[in-house]
């Protein structure tokens, strides 16, 4: 007798179940990463409690807990700029540092692009993606790097002057909201 078409034998129903619990495993894993994704990158208000103006005519605003180095540094590729640190170990897991130089719209060609250049020169894989940064009377351009286990920041921030911001930062956690928030706090003197 032949077998009805409806019906299915044990090795095939087995399959079909095998497959359904993969399918809900993979929803699953999707359904958590971006999960993490937004809880990781949702903003955290800043609370500035410090007010600092640079030698190079850069004010900043930022939190004196969460960048407890605030100093003007002679960078190799940024030549002087202002420094903010979250501790003097750059070994601690919870390490961020970001540099801002002041210049014009012709002291990089474009130095986001360069500076992508550069880090991936050196990391390999980069990962770059838009950041939406705002800084009150400037233009800003910004983008974020996944390099292995860190996070680059890098900003231009373009004012009607012609005065412009280069940023750097580089942070271990999993969240840029402390750099965007200090990025996001700058101002010219």
């Amino acid at each position: 007798m032949p077998k009805d078409i409806h019906t299915q034998d044990p090795s095939q129903q087995r399959a079909s179940r095998l497959l359904l619990a993969m399918g809900v495993i993979v929803l699953l894993g999707a359904l958590a990463y971006f999960g993490l994704t937004l809880a990781v990158n949702r903003r955290t208000p800043a609370n500035p409690d410090t007010h600092f103006d640079a030698e190079n005519g850069i004010s900043v605003d930022y939190e004196s807990a969460v960048w407890p180095v605030c100093q003007m540094t002679e960078d190799a590729a940024l030549g002087h700029a202002l420094q903010l640190a979250s501790g003097e170990d750059s070994a601690n897991a919870n390490y961020q540092v970001v540099l801002f130089q002041r210049g014009d719209k012709a002291t990089y060609e474009d130095f986001i692009s360069q500076s992508e250049a550069d880090l991936k020169a050196a990391y390999g894989v980069i990962s770059p993606r838009k950041v939406k940064l705002q800084v009150e009377g400037a233009t800003v351009t910004a983008v974020r790097c996944d390099i292995q286990a860190y996070y680059a920041v890098l900003a231009t921030i373009e004012y009607d002057s012609g005065d412009v911001i280069y940023v750097s930062g580089l942070t271990k956690l999993a969240s840029i909201s402390d750099i965007v928030n200090l990025v996001e706090s700058v101002s010219l003197t």
